[in-house]
Parts: structure tokens; sequence; C-alpha cells
């Protein structure tokens, strides 16, 4: 059983994901505490996105420390369920928004509800490289992020990462907690020339 690590929530508990489903991975609370001890400020007054959102612990761990808004991208419709279900059980129904749509189709389009101060990416572990650069590179022409936006990604330590830079960002921080690896991505611009 998941539970909120900090802020207005700390210590409740979180839905248990729908019975059969197997092919999530929610961020456990040794990381999610970790990534939101090193966001310190970044957190309070911003517009969240969380892309591949699962469990909806990321968006709402955000929303419990301080965070304006959130909205959730999850294609699995018996997830997005859950994540309507979840919102409402812990109060956050009027503050986040959940997209039933697949997080590489929507981040090509306009954006819904941003542009971001924070964004949580945490694609399935097998997720190439090069489709983690194509994401964060449309994320960015589209429109999605504020200027100086944090993007956190999150991925297996065994694939993809580690020092993962895409254009137009400049990696902050690589932190690693056992398999998962977390990098802090700072969207600084295209076509800034240095």
């Amino acid at each position: 059983m998941q539970r909120i690590t900090g802020g207005l929530l700390r210590g409740r508990k979180l839905l248990a994901l729908p019975g059969g489903v197997t092919s999530l991975r929610p961020t456990g609370a040794r990381v999610r505490e970790a990534i939101f001890n090193r966001l310190q400020g970044e957190v309070s007054g911003a517009r969240v996105l969380d892309l591949f959102a699962g469990s909806g612990a990321l968006a709402i761990e955000a929303l419990s420390r301080g965070a304006e808004a959130a909205v959730l991208v999850e294609r699995e419709r018996v997830i997005v369920q859950h994540l309507r279900r979840q919102l409402a059980a812990v109060g956050l129904e009027t503050r986040a928004r959940v997209i039933a749509r697949d997080a590489r189709e929507l981040v090509r389009g306009a954006p819904e509800g941003g542009p971001f101060e924070l964004a949580f990416l945490d694609p399935p572990y097998a997720t190439a490289r090069a489709e983690t650069a194509a994401l964060l590179e449309a994320l960015a022409a589209s429109g999605w992020l504020a200027r100086d936006a944090l993007v956190i990604f999150e991925y297996e330590r065994a694939g993809a990462g580690a020092g993962f830079v895409a254009g137009g960002y400049t990696n902050e921080a690589s932190r690693r907690y056992g398999q998962t690896g977390v990098d802090y991505l700072r969207w600084t611009g295209l076509g800034d020339a240095s």
C-alpha cells in the first residue's frame, strides 16, 4: 500500500491498484521522498504534468506539497478510472485532471493546462533512449513547458539514462536509488546560443 510521504496529505494511503494490473511500476515511497526533498521550492504553486501517470503517486505527492494544479496523462482505461477514483478519495479532484491519451501522441499537440513548471516523465522502462529524447523535444517544441521548467526523468539504471540530455535541456543532477535512476532536466530553451 502506497502512502503520501509529505505535505498536507502526509501519511494518507493511496488506493490499491485494480486487480490484474501488472504493467505498472509505481515509484516507491523512498524514491518519491528523495525526489521531493531535492525539489524543495520548485513545487509550491507549480503547475504539474505527470506523463505516464500510472498510480498517480507523483502528481498527488506534488499537490500534497503545495503544487497549484496537475494534469495526469495515462492511456490505459482501467488505470484512468482508477486515477479518477484516487483523486476523489484524497480530495484532489478539483485541482487535478486526468487525460486518457498516449503521452507520446498528446505532447505533439497544443498544451492542455500548461505551460507546466514541473513535469514527471516516467515512461515504461523498455522505452528507448531515442524515443525519450523525441518525447522531451516534443514537450518543449509544442509549448508544454514553461521557461526554466524542471523535468524529472525516471528510468531503469540498466537501461537508457544516466546523464541523459536532450536539445534545450541541461541535466542538473542524476541520482540512483537501487535499480532506479532519476535525472533532473532543466528546460533552458531551444535555439539558445552560448
